[in-house]
Order: C-alpha cells, then structure tokens, then sequence
C-alpha cells in the first residue's frame, strides 16, 4: 500500500535515533518544494510510527484532522487518541498492513470517525487518518444510538417479563436461551431471532392476573382454576396492546404458545403451520424448561425423560422439525437423530 510512497522523505536524526548522514549538497529545486506542497495539501493526516507504536512525525492534513499540533503528538502512543476493538485487531498499526473502518478518533478538541490505514515499512509503520464524510458520520452515529435503543428495548422486554417471582425469572431467563438458540437453528434473520427471543421473555406476562393461589397451588387444579389459567395468553396480549414497537411475532408467541400441532391446544385451537413460527420455538423451549424445573405442584424431570417426551410428542404436541433441532442441534443429542420420523405429523 505504502511501498512506492514517500510519506515524509528521508527519517531525521530524532525519528531514526541514528546520525543522520550529511546529504551531498545540492541545489534547492523547484521539485522539492511542490513535493513538500503537495504533502501539505493531502485530505489525510498523515504518521510515522516507531516500532512500539509511538509517533515520529506527521503530516498532510494532520492538524486539521486531529486538532493536535506536530508537537503534541510527537513521542506520543497513536493508539491514545484512537477507540477501537484493539483485541479483534492485535496486529493493527504495529505490522503487516491493512485498514480500520469507522474508527473513533478522540483529541482534546476534536471526537469524531476515521478510517485509518497502514503499512509497515522495515521497523516503521507509516499511515493515514481520513476523516469520513458528514453523511456518514450522522449514518455511523445514528447506527450506534439505534444499537443503544435496541439494548435499552431489550433489557427493559427482559425486566417486563421477569417481574413476577424469583422462580419466574430464572425459567425466564432459561427459555429465552433456549427459544433464541433454536431459532437461530431454525435459520431465522437477526431481526427474526429477536422477536422470538422477546415472545420467549413475555409469553407468560398474562400470569400476572392470575392470582397466587393458584400460580402456586400444590395438587391439581378443579375446572374453575383451570379456566383461569386457560385466559393468560388472552391476557397477555391485553396487557401488550399499549407496547406498538413489539413484532407481530413477539405478540403471536404470547397469544399461541399453548397451541398444539394437532389442534388439541389453546386459545384457538390452531393445527400445524397454521401456528405462527415463533409460538412453535416459545412452545418446545417453554415444556422442555417446565419439565426439567421444580414447580410447586411437581419435582424436576431429568433431562433425558423431558427429552423422551419431546420425541414422543414430536407431532403431536409439537412441530416435528422443530423438536428434532432443539434435541439434535440446541441440546446436542445427535445421536438421537433417527429417533425423528421426518414425514410424521406434518399437518397442514
């Protein structure tokens, strides 16, 4: 990149730590100076570094660009006034060469984004820092403040549906990883896998007007409570309607996580793809975590009977692909591949 480039002509004593030799003397040529003009008209500031990374000189745009005088900088460690991932980047300004996109550049008197590019030269490594556009500086910035909301959106998603009871929360904790794993096996986009991820956090917020008693009732429940738990996916969505941000499919997690392959489920009693996708990835992670955790009313399965009976309800209960990537590729059980009937229960 840098090779047939004379950045700053020939190292002084101070970069080089070594006398310089005395040039033959020789008349000062008109070239001389349009190469010296032409260094200080570049749109890029420009560096020379030693072998630890420290500047020995600048040039080009170097001042305008960083804010800093020639001076400030010299003897001073690059990677100072630079904000970048340094452990995706080990070898980055020290050897070989390459480039650093969308890079935060970060002076006493100037904050903004460069794109930085180097090359080593021998023990040396020369380079440059050029400023992106405004357009896309505002791009880059509101890229991060979005990311920042995302964040914000999801951890406050994760608190909504984690705010019942302390059992309430590390089952919700539990089905979120696992529903996000298997919709990731299931090829779903990011966007995709996040709305799923966020129907796994909130598929029981309609619990909340369920009253304790029977949240928590140690033995069987008699057909009146039954009716009132069979309400919280109704409920749930109620409690949604004022969230608008939340995907259509983080809402149809809620309303049909109790649906049934077979149409034997509830609130409407949907069969096969008619369920929406998400609710069949809430559904699996939701029964398998229910199983294998301690509930006032049960004791914890082991893994391989909660296990035996997703393969068992594999088409029944269950979409069948489904359960067969959640046991073979989220838990691991590849051994347990030829245990799946790929044709059986692919109801329409």
């Amino acid at each position: 990149m840098f090779d047939d480039l004379d950045l700053f002509g020939a190292l002084t004593p101070f970069a080089s730590g070594r006398p310089a030799p005395k040039p033959a003397a020789r008349e000062e040529t008109p070239r001389t100076g349009l190469r010296q003009l032409l260094l200080e008209a570049q749109p890029a500031a420009l560096f020379l570094l030693d072998g630890a990374g420290l500047v020995l000189e600048v040039g080009g745009a170097w001042e305008a660009v960083t804010g800093l005088r020639p001076g400030e900088a010299t003897g001073q460690p690059l990677h100072r006034w630079l904000r970048y991932e340094r452990a995706r980047h080990p070898g980055a300004l020290r050897v070989g060469q390459g480039a650093l996109e969308e890079v935060t550049l970060a002076t006493p008197l100037h904050t903004h984004i460069v794109r930085v590019t180097w090359g080593a030269r021998g023990e040396y490594v020369a380079g440059t820092l050029e400023p992106l556009a405004a357009s896309a500086q505002h791009a880059f910035r509101t890229a991060e403040r979005l990311q920042d909301v995302e964040r914000a959106l999801d951890e406050a998603v994760h608190f909504l549906g984690v705010s019942q009871d302390a059992w309430q929360s590390e089952h919700i904790r539990r089905i979120v990883d696992f529903a996000e794993r298997l919709a990731q096996a299931a090829h779903l986009s990011a966007t995709e896998v996040a709305a799923v991820r966020w129907g796994a956090a909130l598929h029981d917020i309609g619990k909340a007007r369920v009253p304790q008693a029977i949240l928590q009732k140690p033995g069987p429940l008699d057909p009146l409570e039954y009716e009132v738990i069979l309400q919280h996916p109704v409920w749930g969505v109620q409690l949604l309607a004022d969230l608008p941000f939340l995907p259509v499919s983080t809402v149809d997690a809620v309303r049909h996580h109790h649906e049934r392959w077979d149409g034997g489920g509830y609130p409407l009693g949907l069969t096969g793809h008619r369920i929406p996708l998400a609710a069949r990835i809430v559904a699996v992670a939701d029964v398998f975590d229910a199983l294998t955790s301690v509930r006032p009313y049960k004791s914890a399965w082991t893994y391989q009977d909660a296990v035996d009976h997703l393969i068992t309800e594999s088409g029944r209960q269950f979409d069948p692909e489904l359960t067969r990537l959640f046991v073979c590729e989220v838990l691991g059980f590849t051994h347990l591949e030829d245990r799946f009937d790929s044709p059986a229960g692919q109801a329409g």
